[in-house]
């Protein structure tokens, strides 16, 4: 289990509280934001990935991170989406359960549960067995061009977040992975679909050294 608490809770204390701000004048967005933070947190309990300096930190900091992107740098004020971005990860370790998608389909609407999905079969090829990383990310993105605009929103917000998460990082080869996808794909993704995030993306690839 993770044992450092603070870093979560610290967190989560400046962050969710943000993240709702924009839509306290309704009751009802702010307690379907708040039921799909409660299960992003409980999926991801356990789990951890690398931030800044390389430093371990909760999963949940990454989805809140996603959450805000979309919200606040993006001005996308859709509590749906804030919704889907809070929860575009929980298919990172295995299949989204029958339950879960039910949870999800009542308590958060058809229009979340769709987006989540289309993640949960992002997530499977993205450990898929194709030994080719060049052959599986072309595969990834043929679904992303054909997909709307909110999954294309979440997905440059992840990408953000994933380049700035690398600031410090002394992880070269990842660096440079992530670099050279990002011009290749996101750049011009972000150029036809949201040109608040294109400046962003291009101001954390220049600091990503």
């Amino acid at each position: 289990m993770y044992k450092d608490n603070d870093n979560k809770n610290n967190f989560i204390k400046t962050g969710f509280p943000k993240l709702l701000k924009p839509f306290e004048k309704s009751m009802h967005e702010v307690e379907k934001i708040s039921k799909a933070f409660g299960l992003a947190l409980r999926i991801h309990s356990n789990m951890t990935r690398k931030y800044q300096y390389d430093k371990v930190e909760p999963q949940i900091n990454h989805s809140l991170r996603v959450a805000l992107i979309v919200n606040e740098e993006m001005n996308v004020d859709d509590a749906d989406l804030v919704c889907s971005a809070l929860l575009h990860d929980i298919s990172i370790k295995q299949e989204i359960s029958k339950e879960t998608k039910e949870y999800i389909k009542n308590e958060l609407g058809e229009k979340t549960l769709n987006i989540v999905s289309f993640f949960n079969k992002y997530s499977n090829q993205e450990h898929s067995n194709t030994k080719n990383e060049e052959q599986k990310i072309e595969r990834q993105f043929s679904r992303i061009k054909q997909s709307d605009s909110s999954v294309k929103n979440i997905i440059l917000a992840e990408r953000l977040d994933e380049l700035r998460s690398l600031k410090y990082s002394r992880r070269k080869d990842k660096i440079t992975r992530i670099k050279e996808e990002t011009q290749k794909y996101f750049i011009p993704l972000a150029e036809t679909t949201n040109e608040k995030i294109l400046l962003k993306l291009v101001i954390a690839l220049y600091e990503l050294k």
